[in-house]
């Protein structure tokens, strides 16, 4: 994947953790930087990590991709009225595994072009979810101000636990209309969202590889009600 994204990356060069000082200790947030983006465009770097990632589960054979240019096709809405640019999905062959959906929320010519330097302008983002439509969402960058701002390595690699977390098979979620529990080998973490579904739900992510054993999920947060 890596080797991939020496190629779909050239064009989106990486950039330092802004907060972290030399000495490596972190540096204060300037109130200014928050909602504050004075180069949103630079997150096109998660389009191109993400391209990298359907090109090598396709040359795997593990999978096969679909490009959807129409978001209103799209079996969920996005809370934050972003607009629903692009969307990608990666179908596993294997049984048992989930399909992958990745979704852009801003195009390159529009808010999120890397000339604009207006305090409004929108970032564009990385949406990822197995493709169900009880399933967790997760955003990158969460935010996209400057505040917020770790680096783009940090970045990255929270993309590429996401997005593992589903190809591994060591995703599994429990969502009902009192909230929802989440966890992979990464993290663990429950809450609530507006788009909760009327009935439980369990979701289990298989591997998408023969064959293959799944990273050891997190401990914490065991999902009890498996109704």
């Amino acid at each position: 994947m890596e080797r991939a994204f020496e190629v779909t990356g050239a064009d989106t060069p990486p950039w330092p953790d802004p907060h972290l000082g030399p000495d490596g200790e972190d540096t204060p947030v300037r109130e200014e930087e928050y909602s504050r983006r004075l180069d949103p465009g630079k997150h096109r770097i998660l389009a191109a990590r993400a391209e990298a990632w359907a090109q090598v589960l396709v040359a795997k054979g593990w999978a096969e991709r679909e490009e959807i240019a129409d978001g209103a096709a799209l079996l969920w809405r996005a809370e934050s009225g972003l607009p629903l640019h692009r969307a990608m999905v990666s179908r596993p062959h294997r049984r048992g595994a989930s399909p992958l959906l990745l979704v852009r929320t801003a195009p390159d010519e529009e808010d999120g072009h890397h000339d604009l330097t207006t305090a409004d302008a929108r970032a564009p983002r990385h949406r990822r979810r197995p493709r169900r439509p009880t399933a967790a969402r997760r955003d990158a960058p969460f935010c996209g101000c400057d505040a917020c701002d770790s680096g783009s390595r940090d970045l990255l690699e929270r993309l590429d636990e996401a997005i593992l977390s589903i190809v591994d098979g060591s995703y599994e979620a429990l969502i009902s209309p009192h909230g929802r529990r989440e966890r992979t080998s990464f993290h663990a973490s429950s809450g609530w969202s507006v788009d909760q579904p009327a009935v439980p739900a369990h979701l289990t992510a298989g591997p998408w590889a023969e064959n293959w054993t799944p990273r050891l999920m997190d401990p914490m947060l065991e999902p009890e009600d498996r109704a």
